[in-house]
């Protein structure tokens, strides 16, 4: 093997490393960092290279069988990516888009480089260990880092206004973390830890109770910061989550004795509420704060309602092209003012992961997102209707996964980790384990 053929084995072989080495760069971006992002076209182009003369070894190829992982979200997320270069032209500043363009061009690599260390399985079992292991730290630098809210819940005060702020000046988290967006981003491992804790692993390593003690500690500590962020939105999509996990899990009379103790509790929630009650509960459920400033709040329906107005008006102007990423912030109060909402107040996002997607890349872009979404479900039931015939643990593992997806999917109904945003990491890593352990399911049912 000559000399540049071995530098680009190797370098393909730990693509990983290299993504590694550029993602601070990538998360905290500046015009002169923005060169970083040429790391994950250099890493596929490797793979392309080392994929037209792959290396065999025993009979089978040991490098480079192909340098982007065919998945069935593919079409969407090229649909998205072209939809990203389409955004730079029509954001007014792509200084100010800087930080949400690097960030899809990291979760795109991040996706693609999971994808292809799931096609053996102890690489899919490293990639689910450092998902949650980020998930944690997410939860720690949340717990150091977030600027709390003092005028929710008075229970927690006492709690979070003892906790200090260690972790600050970070770029685009000044003032500290947002409570909604660190709820946000728990919603995707949070439902995969608790699937762990009572899993078919632990009963495997029963032995083991460090690892057990382990999980259920991490379960508990991620869960304890997700409750103290007082994200009334989460609250409600990790429940509704949870609830068809449990749904699920249960053989099937059971699950017609929980519809209709469902039915029973509902009926008898409509007759307690009234009127006023109604008003109160949804005010109370569609709460949360744009800002963390305590003097301003979006604590009534009717100014989300105002917001997402806007929205669609910046949808309607802009259907194809959108506003450009991470401008409706500003875009929004010169173009269409909001009366509940002061000019100076920074809006972040739309409420809604859907709408901001939309006035990001515009609905091209929309229907990419909400592909990948269908496209990820749509894995997800292929895994668990094939589970009994695969690995014991494939389907709690897609219960898992599937409960994190579908949790903040509830949430980002109403409020958003937007695409490009800091934490979307962890759903790019997310959309990846199931991709990968959808292959892997399809492998198995082939060898069969």
């Amino acid at each position: 093997m000559n000399p540049l053929r071995k530098l680009l084995t190797w370098s393909d072989r730990y693509h990983w490393l290299w993504l590694t080495l550029a993602a601070p760069l990538m998360l905290f971006p500046s015009p002169k960092r923005s060169l970083a992002m040429l790391v994950v076209p250099g890493i596929w182009a490797v793979a392309w290279l080392v994929s037209r003369h792959p290396e065999r070894k025993s009979g089978g190829t040991l490098l480079g069988t192909v340098p982007l992982p065919v998945t069935a979200l593919n079409s969407s997320i090229l649909l998205i990516a072209i939809m990203v270069l389409v955004s730079t032209w029509a954001t007014y500043d792509i200084a100010f888009s800087l930080a949400k363009i690097s960030g899809i061009v990291l979760g795109l690599g991040i996706f693609y480089a999971v994808v292809r260390e799931s096609e053996r399985p102890r690489g899919w079992w490293w990639s689910l260990l450092l998902f949650l292991g980020l998930g944690m730290g997410v939860a720690g630098l949340g717990l150091l880092g977030t600027n709390w809210f003092q005028w929710k819940i008075s229970l927690f005060n006492p709690i979070t206004s003892r906790i200090p702020n260690l972790v600050g000046g970070l770029q685009g988290a000044e003032n500290g973390f947002h409570p909604n967006e660190i709820a946000g981003a728990l919603s995707w491992t949070l439902p995969l830890m608790m699937t762990l804790c009572f899993s078919p692993l632990l009963k495997i390593r029963s032995g083991r109770w460090v690892v057990r003690a382990i999980i259920w500690l991490s379960t508990l500590f991620m869960g304890g910061v997700f409750i103290l962020t007082q994200s009334r939105t989460a609250y409600l999509a990790l429940a509704s989550a949870a609830l068809v996990m449990f749904w699920l899990a249960l053989p099937g009379k059971a699950r017609w004795a929980l519809i209709g103790l469902l039915v029973a509790v509902g009926v008898a929630g409509s007759i307690w509420l009234s009127g006023e009650r109604i008003t109160q509960g949804m005010d109370w459920l569609t709460g949360n704060a744009v800002l963390s400033e305590q003097a301003f709040s979006l604590n009534s329906l009717e100014s989300r309602l105002e917001v997402w107005s806007r929205a669609i008006y910046g949808l309607q102007d802009f259907p194809f092209t959108g506003m450009g990423m991470n401008t409706f912030r500003e875009v929004v109060h010169v173009l269409y003012p909001l009366f509940m909402i002061a000019p100076d107040v920074d809006m972040g996002h739309a409420h809604n992961e859907f709408l901001q997607a939309g006035l990001d890349l515009g609905i091209p872009g929309m229907i990419g997102f909400i592909a990948l979404y269908i496209g990820a479900f749509w894995m997800l039931a292929r895994v668990w209707f094939a589970g009994h015939r695969s690995s014991v643990l494939s389907r709690p593992m897609a219960l898992g996964l599937g409960g994190g997806l579908f949790a903040h999917m509830l949430y980002g109904m109403t409020d958003a980790v937007a695409l490009g945003a800091k934490p979307g990491f962890l759903f790019w890593m997310l959309l990846g384990l199931i991709a990968g352990l959808y292959q892997q399911v399809l492998s198995a049912s082939v060898e069969q």
